[in-house]
């Protein structure tokens, strides 16, 4: 995959999450199933990056074009711009920097830990104390509390904190801010990213008023840790900007199970973008049914043209009519006849180093030609 071809996937990407995003926002936000909320955005990320990889390719017959043009075809395909490189500068720019930024923050959650007294809780749970002021906030296995909140009735935080780390909610963060810094001029992935947050803390609110709490002395442990940051963005803290939205969900009624089957809707939109990445490949007309021993490499269509791509590394060999065979060079196979075209087929793996030798470890294209008639012999 060049790197033109990447950045192209990674627009693919963009758009279906975008896509994804937009029907989460309309059909399922607003509901109080968590855990399936949790799972469809997690999903949505995950899909959005597999589907471009999902190609279905058809086949069509055409006749062959002219060496001639198929010539003028290559040299267009192979004159490189200069903004492609810009832009793989650019991304890659964006990419070093959030996973720089990522690291970062995990590095300043594990020093804070090692710095911290361990306490273990009767249930296993790892609780962290920390001298520094700073909020509750757990990441992976690991709770953090400063000195102050371990001091004072701290129960409910610790519930709160323990849910988190029941639920795995660091590794959802851990792997969507992973794939965010590939998606870092989206901001559907960003808002994707604040709403999983959202999520986190609203299955943990749940935790805790199944606990037994009591909802308003709850919420106002959160107005009051309201005033206080953790600071790291790869810690789920009890504090949280989303202060009036966790508020409001405690005293939201729970959403009819039938709400939940909109998550179905999600199946349609995936087919459809599988459909829109179908794509047409030419193969010579009248010899689709010659494909034998091994799959026929189709030739790729550019501008209505048929060319053997430059970054084909296959060994060329050339198969007269009596089946003898020799190798050809790309400059040699760009002055073949392609109205004479008659069969290509590819060669991969073992079968073709066994045969062909070393030079074939890339695989091998056999093209063969068809006879002239008497006429072009003369």
């Amino acid at each position: 995959m060049t790197m033109l071809s990447f950045l192209a996937y990674e627009g693919k990407a963009a758009i279906a999450l975008t896509v994804f995003y937009m029907f989460y926002r309309l059909l399922l936000k607003k509901e109080s199933f968590h855990r399936l909320n949790r799972m469809a955005l997690v999903g949505m990320v995950v899909v959005s990056f597999l589907l471009p990889l999902c190609i279905i390719t058809v086949h069509k017959p055409m006749e062959t074009a002219p060496a001639e043009v198929r010539m003028q075809a290559t040299e267009r395909a192979s004159a490189a711009p200069w903004w492609p490189m810009a832009l793989t500068i650019l991304f890659w720019a964006g990419v070093v920097f959030v996973l720089a930024r990522e690291v970062i923050s995990i590095l300043s959650v594990i020093r804070i830990i090692r710095r911290s007294q361990f306490v273990l809780e009767e249930d296993g749970s790892q609780v962290f104390v920390t001298e520094r002021e700073i909020d509750p906030f757990s990441w992976m296995r690991f709770i953090v509390l400063s000195q102050k909140d371990w001091a004072s009735p701290h129960e409910t935080i610790l519930t709160h904190e323990k849910a988190h780390v029941r639920c795995r909610h660091s590794v959802d963060l851990l792997l969507v801010d992973t794939l965010t810094a590939f998606q870092w001029f989206n901001p559907a992935i960003w808002m994707l990213r604040m709403d999983l947050q959202e999520i986190h803390e609203y299955e943990a609110d749940e935790a805790v008023l199944q606990s037994g709490a009591d909802i308003k002395e709850y919420q106002y442990l959160l107005v009051r840790k309201a005033v206080g940051k953790s600071g790291y963005s790869v810690a789920n803290s009890l504090n949280h900007s989303i202060l009036k939205n966790r508020i409001t969900m405690m005293s939201k009624t729970k959403s009819p199970r039938s709400s939940g089957f909109r998550v179905l809707w999600l199946l349609p939109v995936v087919c459809l973008g599988i459909f829109l990445q179908a794509r047409t490949v030419y193969v010579p007309q009248g010899k689709q049914e010659q494909r034998n021993h091994r799959k026929i490499e189709p030739v790729t269509e550019v501008d209505g043209t048929l060319f053997l791509p430059e970054s084909a590394k296959e060994l060329l060999i050339l198969r007269n009519g009596k089946g003898e065979e020799s190798r050809i060079t790309r400059k040699e196979h760009n002055e073949l006849p392609a109205n004479r075209l008659k069969h290509l087929e590819i060669i991969r793996g073992s079968s073709a180093i066994e045969k062909y030798g070393p030079d074939a470890r890339n695989g091998v294209i056999i093209i063969e030609l068809e006879e002239p008639e008497d006429s072009d012999r003369q």
